[in-house]
C-alpha cells in the first residue's frame, strides 16, 4: 500500500512523497537546448481582472483537510473529497471525507472514511474527484479496501460501499485518478500494480469496472518505452482511451523517463505510445488530457524553457506541439491538474508560481496565449491548488490543498473557491 502523498510547491520540481517509501518525485527537468526542435511558444498576456470568492475553509476535524480532488456539480450543489481529516478513522491525519458545499458556502460532510482497522475496510485517502453515473457518485481511494486502494460508490445522502478492493499484484494498486464514464462503464488508472516491475510494486495499470463492481485490467505498464506511474486518469475519444504516464518512455529525467502519451483500445487492450517526452522544451512528467475539437491538450509539471512546466497539444496520430512554457513568477509553476475546455479557451491551475508563489488560476488558448486569472497569496484565499476546475453558471470552481487559515500545522487545511473570469 502506498501511503499519504505530501506535496511541496517550494521547489522547481514537484515532490510527492509517500510515507511507505513510494511516490512521485519530479526533479527539475534539464535546461532546454538552444534551438530545440519543439516550439516553446512563450506568448503570455497580461493578467486579467477576475472576481475571486472564497466559499469554504476546511478546519481538519470533522469537516476534512487537504483536498487534492476537484469538484462535481450535482443539481447545483458542489461535491468533492478531502485527502485527510474527517470525524474518525485509523489514520494519523484523518482518512478523508466526501463533502458537499453550496455556492453560498454552506458545507456538509457526506461521508467520513474510517480506513482499515477494527474491521473497517471502506477505504482511506481519496485523492481524486468524484464521477457521477445514474444517480450515484463514484471515486477512488489510494489506500484501504483490501489494503491497496479501492473504487467506492457513495450516495448524496451518505451511504458508502466499496465497489472493488484492489489487492495489489496483477490487478492494480494505489488508484489516485478520477474515473471516467464511457458507454456505461467506468475506466480508471493506478499508479502501481499490474506486475512486479518498477521496483517490485508494478508500473501501473488502466482498468475497467462496471457499476456493479466487475473489474478488468485492460493494460499493465512494463516501465520501459511504454511508460510507468499513471497518476492521471484517461480520456475517451472516438472509441479509444487516451492518457499519460508520469514517467517511463525513455532514459531521460534521471534515468526513469520523462513520461508518455498513450492510446489504448478498451476492447482489445492494445496500447500504443503516441509521444515520449524528452524533458527539454517539450516538457516532462505529463498530466491528464482534455479534448478540444478532436485534439488532445495537456500540461507537464516539469520541463519547458524555465523548468516550470509546459502546455502542449497532441493529435490522435501522434503529432505533438509544445505551445507554452510556464515561467513560475508571475504566470505559474507546476500545472498539475487536468484542463477545462470552455467556449474555445482552456482553464487550469498551477501548484506554485503566480505573483506570490502560492499558485494560480490561468486561461490559455489552443494557440498558447496565456492569462493569469488569479494568483493565490497563501493566506485566507488558499494556496497550492492542485485540482481541476469545473464551470457552473459562469463561475469556475475548485479547491486548494492548503491555506484558508492556520490549522493543519499552520499552513491551513485547504479551501473551496470560485473565480469568475
Amino acid at each position: 500500500m502506498k501511503c499519504l502523498r505530501l506535496v511541496s510547491a517550494a521547489f522547481a520540481g514537484l515532490i510527492v512523497l509517500s510515507a511507505c517509501g513510494g511516490g512521485r518525485f519530479a526533479p527539475a527537468a534539464p535546461a532546454a537546448p538552444v534551438g530545440g526542435g519543439v516550439s516553446a511558444g512563450a506568448h503570455s498576456a497580461k493578467p486579467a481582472t477576475t472576481q475571486y470568492k472564497l466559499l469554504y475553509s476546511f478546519t481538519g476535524t470533522p469537516d476534512g483537510a487537504s483536498p487534492l480532488a476537484g469538484l462535481l456539480a450535482v443539481h447545483g450543489t458542489l461535491y468533492g473529497a478531502t485527502l485527510n481529516g474527517g470525524a474518525s478513522g485509523h489514520c494519523n491525519l484523518g482518512c478523508g471525507t466526501v463533502f458537499s458545499v453550496s455556492r453560498s458556502g454552506s458545507e456538509s460532510v457526506v461521508y467520513s472514511f474510517k480506513g482499515n482497522g477494527s474491521g473497517q475496510t471502506d477505504g482511506l485517502w481519496p485523492f481524486a474527484s468524484l464521477t457521477a453515473l445514474k444517480g450515484s457518485l463514484y471515486g477512488t481511494t489510494g489506500g484501504g479496501g483490501a489494503g491497496d486502494g479501492a473504487v467506492y460508490t457513495v450516495t448524496t445522502a451518505g451511504s458508502e460501499r466499496v465497489l472493488y478492493p484492489f489487492t495489489g499484484g496483477t490487478d492494480a494498486q494505489d488508484p489516485e485518478a478520477a474515473l471516467i464514464v464511457a458507454k456505461g462503464k467506468l475506466y480508471g488508472t493506478s499508479v502501481y500494480g499490474g506486475g512486479s516491475g518498477c521496483g517490485g510494486n508494478g508500473c501501473g495499470t488502466v482498468f475497467q469496472i462496471s457499476p456493479t463492481g466487475t473489474e478488468k485490467v485492460l493494460y499493465r505498464f512494463a516501465g520501459g518505452t511504454d511508460g510507468s506511474r499513471v497518476y492521471a486518469g484517461v480520456t475517451y475519444l472516438h472509441g479509444a482511451l487516451y492518457g499519460a504516464t508520469f514517467a517511463g518512455g525513455g532514459s531521460g529525467c534521471g534515468g526513469d523517463g520523462c513520461g508518455t502519451i498513450f492510446e489504448l483500445n478498451p476492447t482489445t487492450g492494445k496500447e500504443q505510445v503516441l509521444y515520449r517526452f524528452s524533458g527539454t522544451t517539450d516538457g516532462a512528467f505529463p498530466n491528464g488530457l482534455t479534448v478540444a475539437k478532436g485534439v488532445l491538450y495537456g500540461t507537464t509539471e516539469g520541463g519547458g524553457a524555465r523548468s516550470s512546466g509546459t502546455f502542449f497539444s497532441v493529435t490522435t496520430t501522434g503529432t505533438f506541439q509544445s505551445l507554452y512554457s510556464f515561467k513560475d513568477i508571475p504566470d505559474g509553476n507546476l500545472p498539475g491538474a487536468n484542463l477545462l475546455y470552455l467556449k474555445g479557451t482552456l482553464y487550469g491551475t498551477t501548484v506554485g508560481g503566480g505573483t506570490k508563489g502560492d499558485g494560480s488560476v490561468f486561461a490559455i488558448t489552443t494557440a498558447g496565449s496565456e492569462n493569469v486569472l488569479y494568483s493565490f497569496t497563501g493566506g485566507s484565499d488558499g494556496s497550492d491548488p492542485q485540482a481541476p476546475l469545473i464551470a457552473l453558471k459562469g463561475t469556475l470552481y475548485s479547491t486548494t490543498y492548503a491555506g484558508g487559515g492556520t490549522g493543519c500545522g499552520g499552513g491551513g487545511c485547504g479551501t473551496v473557491f470560485g473565480v469568475a473570469p
